[in-house]
């Protein structure tokens, strides 16, 4: 019994920093507007939009501010116009970003609430651990993910949109909201990239201190038995 609670929590730890280490990736992520810029002049987005870069950036920021600041309230473009359902559908996608905010706030206090009880009770606080448990379970996602983005990035990003929202606004209509010809899916799609990008790179960062620390105490187990 004691051994599956022990494998339960490390499974719970592991999906944890997972989540965690998602939410920070896609945090960080929506905040490198370079991305963006990029994209204009990769996919020739002046010239789809009719306006110059530095309107397009203004707009992109626009949206960027809104998404992640839940005091405002409206989104209102300076160059686009936009429809009632598009209004709509991006106020969905603002609610998931606050959320993905909501979450990852509340696993930090998690595990700073179970940090300072350990340290306080006197337990052995083994985060390297930990955050090896998260490192295997982000293995195991970022593969899959790989895997389905690397068949079919535009099925993947319909299949997406079905799971997280329960309507069709997403489906834009160049008429109504052409905001959508400055945002095609290759822009996502390097975004989906950056994030995936950051995660593997945290997945690094995890496995180094964990060997690091694994090793230190190999080391120093060692040590105490030639004393």
């Amino acid at each position: 019994m004691k051994n599956l609670l022990i494998m339960l929590k490390r499974i719970l730890y592991g999906i944890l920093i997972a989540v965690f280490t998602i939410g920070v990736s896609t945090i960080i992520t929506l905040n490198f507007k370079f991305i963006y810029s990029y994209s204009i002049d990769k996919y020739n987005l002046v010239e789809v939009g009719k306006i110059s870069k530095e309107m397009l950036i203004k707009d992109f920021n626009t949206l960027i501010n809104y998404l992640q600041n839940p005091f405002i309230k409206k989104l209102q473009f300076i160059n686009f116009p936009m429809s009632l359902n598009g209004e709509f559908h991006f106020y969905e996608v603002k609610k998931i970003f606050l959320y993905i905010y909501a979450i990852t706030i509340i696993i930090t206090l998690f595990f700073l609430t179970v940090f300072l009880y350990n340290k306080i009770s006197g337990k052995s606080c083994t985060i390297y651990k930990v955050l090896n448990y998260g490192a295997n379970s982000l293995i195991c996602i970022i593969v899959g993910i790989v895997g389905i983005i690397s068949i079919n990035f535009s099925k993947a990003f319909i299949i997406f949109h079905k799971i997280f929202f329960n309507n069709d606004y997403w489906i834009f209509d160049e008429r109504t909201d052409p905001i959508i010809n400055v945002l095609p899916e290759d822009v996502f799609k390097l975004y989906a990239l950056a994030i995936i990008t950051l995660i593997s790179l945290f997945i690094i960062g995890y496995k180094i201190y964990f060997y690091k620390k694994s090793f230190k105490k190999v080391k120093d187990y060692n040590k105490n038995l030639k004393l």
